[in-house]
């Protein structure tokens, strides 16, 4: 029974892995008290709701995240093509938004 302890713990480890969904930026919701701090939709540009937080540069967002002008600058998932935003589940692709405060980013948004 003493090599069970080891195991489970490599198991809940490894089902943490790299997921950069998080109450910060990604998970789904209805309501703000859901996240971290904001909720943008259910619906729309949102598909199942997105939790984010507010930014003023890409250095306000966590990971793998930038700083759009949407919302009054939120942070959202940069992304290269479309596949890139697969894990966020139906709805979402890469698209092409106005990085805050300037220039351009492709991030995870509804299509």
């Amino acid at each position: 029974m003493r090599w069970m302890l080891p195991l489970c713990a490599a198991v809940v480890f490894a089902a943490c892995g790299d997921d950069p969904v998080s109450r910060a930026v990604g998970a789904r919701c209805d309501l703000a008290a859901e996240c971290d701090e904001r909720c943008l939709g259910p619906g729309g540009d949102w598909p199942g709701g997105f939790c984010t937080v507010s930014c003023d540069t890409s250095d306000d967002c966590p990971g793998e995240a930038a700083c759009v002008a949407n919302e009054g600058g939120v942070c959202l998932f940069v992304c290269a093509i479309d596949a890139d935003c697969a894990f966020l589940g139906t709805g979402w692709g890469c698209v092409e938004l106005d990085r805050k405060p300037t220039g351009v980013v492709k991030a995870c948004r509804g299509n």
